[in-house]
């Protein structure tokens, strides 16, 4: 688990952890079909912090939801090296009838770990989310920031694999903040950027909030109004991002990168409405 960034990074190969090639996404048929994405290109490389953002209803949810398995794309390629990725949402969903350790040991128990080692890894990873000593208490019993750091734990748990330790982890978190207050979003922003750094698991991250993608991505993606495609990705000096064949640009002046994206977004959602 005391995986540094830096040492992830070493260990990485030229692969991808996840790969969109040329994705289309359709539902439905016939007159009633809506097409969510149209030849989306994106790729995440191993320990690389994504934040993908766009309007509502351009597809960022629907594109975590391909990486994650739960649809498959009605054309394109789509490429993941990673183990199984674990998904965040912006309810915690915990099983209230278990503890806080219990709900963090069940991925565990699904990936075939030993009771000991069930207890000692989720014990880790709640000490990990500064949860320590809190593993007893029930979902109902602890605030909204707490319940989403259980949630972040549990996702954690659910990257490892007995049979699969070798592949890159990939975390992928639909909005897990955007239900908090304003206080209780930073400290956790704060929270995920330390676990990160010191794992240095591959994120894909889906956000409306620009200031969040700035202040937490090493690469921010813009995804047109539905069909959703990259328009335009941003580097923000957080950590070095991959090579991308759309329009892209780099700053290190947060604001002025905050404000830049924002015009952009709007540019984007002004398009769509004037359809």
């Amino acid at each position: 688990m005391s995986v540094s960034l830096h040492e992830s990074k070493r260990r990485q190969s030229t692969e991808a952890a996840v790969r969109l090639d040329g994705v289309v996404k359709v539902f439905g048929t016939g007159a009633n079909a809506v097409t969510a994405l149209d030849g989306l290109d994106l790729t995440v490389a191993p320990g690389e912090f994504v934040c993908l953002l766009g309007a509502s209803g351009c597809g960022k949810s629907t594109v975590l939801n391909l990486v994650a398995g739960l649809e498959k794309p009605t054309s394109g390629q789509l490429t993941r090296n990673t183990s199984r990725p674990a998904v965040m949402f912006q309810d915690a969903a915990l099983m209230p009838w278990l503890t806080t350790i219990r709900n963090v040991e069940l991925p565990l128990r699904l990936a075939g770990f030993s009771r000991a080692e069930r207890r000692e890894k989720a014990t880790e990873l709640l000490e990990l989310v500064r949860l320590g000593g809190q593993g007893d208490k029930r979902p109902h019993e602890l605030s909204g920031g707490m319940r989403q750091r259980v949630a972040l734990a549990r996702a954690l748990a659910a990257t490892q694999r007995r049979d699969d330790e070798r592949r890159h982890a990939l975390l992928l978190m639909d909005e897990p903040f955007a239900a908090l207050d304003a206080i209780t979003r930073d400290v956790l922003q704060n929270e995920l950027l330390r676990v990160y750094r010191r794992l240095g698991s591959a994120v894909l991250f889906v956000t409306h909030d620009v200031r969040e993608a700035v202040r937490l991505g090493g690469r921010i993606v813009l995804l047109s109004s539905r069909p959703g495609k990259v328009v335009r990705e941003w580097f923000t000096g957080n950590e070095s991002g991959s090579e991308s064949s759309a329009e892209s640009s780099s700053a290190t002046d947060p604001a002025a990168l905050t404000d830049e994206i924002t015009a952009r977004l709007r540019e984007v959602i002004s398009t769509h409405a004037a359809r």
